[in-house]
């Protein structure tokens, strides 16, 4: 396994280009390390961590996602809270700690969110219960 993680950082740092390798960084970070859990997640702390400009950072997202960095980790915070909520381990959980554990700084950021895209969130609760 080492070894395959060591030729696997070579090929990525040494022989592909630069914006594939941020695009391989970028989902990394964001997607298996699950970035956009962390309540101080932002697109300057992402940037910092991907050594890039913060419009570059959004240019990856939107080219790739058709998202900026901010809509994106609302996406899979929302996500993350729907898998969640839905889940019957979680049924005497009460809501605000998932919501706590979906990233989200706090309740009013949640109901914002929800408040500010309520036919997407529709669409999420149907196709759950439908």
């Amino acid at each position: 396994m080492k070894v395959f993680n060591t030729l696997k950082l070579f090929y990525i740092r040494n022989l592909i280009n630069s914006e594939k390798r941020i695009k391989v960084l970028f989902d990394h970070h964001f997607f298996t390390n699950r970035y956009y859990l962390h309540k101080s997640a932002s697109e300057t702390h992402m940037a910092n961590i991907l050594n890039i400009e913060i419009s570059v950072l959004n240019q990856v997202t939107w080219q790739h996602y058709n998202l900026n960095f901010d809509d994106m980790c609302q996406k899979y915070r929302f996500d993350h809270f729907w898998n969640e909520f839905s889940n019957p381990l979680n049924a005497d959980l009460p809501i605000h700690s998932i919501i706590d554990a979906s990233g989200f700084k706090s309740n009013d950021e949640f109901s914002s969110l929800i408040s500010n895209h309520i036919e997407e969130s529709k669409t999420i609760v149907n196709g759950q219960f439908l």
